[in-house]
């Protein structure tokens, strides 16, 4: 059964270019990596907080393949050497699953 897994990423107030920079380079080391091809998205529209937003999202064939990819990413030395960079401008990260309706 196919997953999506949606992230919803607040930036540190005033990281917002980095914060978008730093997952582009994820979602590129995610393609290479895991052979996903990962779509991120930043609202249009909106106030206070919400600017401050990035959304991506991934989609696995398995909720055992999201399961495994932590792994294959943190051996990977490019991911290495961004997720702390990455950390240090996203204030807060929400997850979500969503499958596939019949």
């Amino acid at each position: 059964m196919k997953v999506m897994v949606r992230s919803i990423m607040k930036a540190v107030p005033g990281k917002m270019a980095e914060a978008m920079e730093l997952e582009q380079k994820h979602m590129a080391i995610a393609s290479r990596v895991l052979g996903l091809s990962p779509r991120s998205y930043r609202p249009l529209s909106g106030g206070g907080d919400v600017m401050n937003t990035i959304i991506s999202e991934s989609e696995f064939d398995s909720l055992a393949a999201f399961e495994a990819h932590p792994e294959k990413m943190g051996a990977d030395p490019e991911a290495q050497a961004l997720f702390p960079k990455l950390e240090a401008v996203i204030e807060s990260m929400e997850v979500e699953f969503y499958v596939p309706m019949p």
